[in-house]
């Protein structure tokens, strides 16, 4: 065996190594691109998924914020209504306010005229008490002299000149 034949040999294994280091490295790497193929294939199922759920929630967003403008204007139609009854309810209560005063005064009017009533009563029940004992009083008197005239016709006196009366 010659050199070229021992070099040839030994390329020819060289060759084998390479071949066989290479191919196990082909395989390697088919392996690799297999499950980066599985990978982007379930990566892409995913990204549908959730495209798909983004476009779900990007309706239901804007469902919501349709929604949430219709209660914004009808929270704001219902505050223009309360603001409504609510001067509805001022002008009533100024006008029962004003019945309150109209009550007080007149319960004001109602104690003057008591007051007076009261005192005009006080005053005639003393001229009435006074005018009593004076018809008592003239009573008495009429009483006395009856009495003493009564004596004094008894007696056969009929002169009205007795200092006692």
């Amino acid at each position: 065996m010659n050199l070229i034949s021992v070099s040839a040999l030994i390329a020819a294994i060289a060759f084998v190594v390479l071949v066989v280091f290479v191919s196990r490295t082909l395989f390697r790497l088919e392996r690799v691109f297999r499950e980066v193929e599985t990978t982007l294939s379930e990566t892409q199922k995913d990204l549908h998924d959730v495209s798909v759920e983004t476009v779900q929630f990007i309706h239901t967003s804007n469902h919501l914020a349709e929604e949430a403008k219709i209660l914004v204007r009808n929270s704001n139609e219902l505050a223009k209504d309360m603001c409504e009854r609510a001067k509805s309810l001022d002008v009533l209560a100024k006008s029962v306010e004003e019945v309150g005063v109209t009550i007080a005064e007149m319960n004001e009017k109602v104690r003057d005229t008591a007051s007076n009533v009261t005192n005009t009563v006080k005053s005639s029940t003393e001229k009435v008490s006074q005018a009593l004992q004076w018809g008592n009083t003239a009573i008495d008197i009429w009483e006395k002299f009856k009495t003493k005239r009564e004596g004094k016709k008894k007696n056969g006196q009929s002169n009205f000149n007795d200092s006692t009366v």
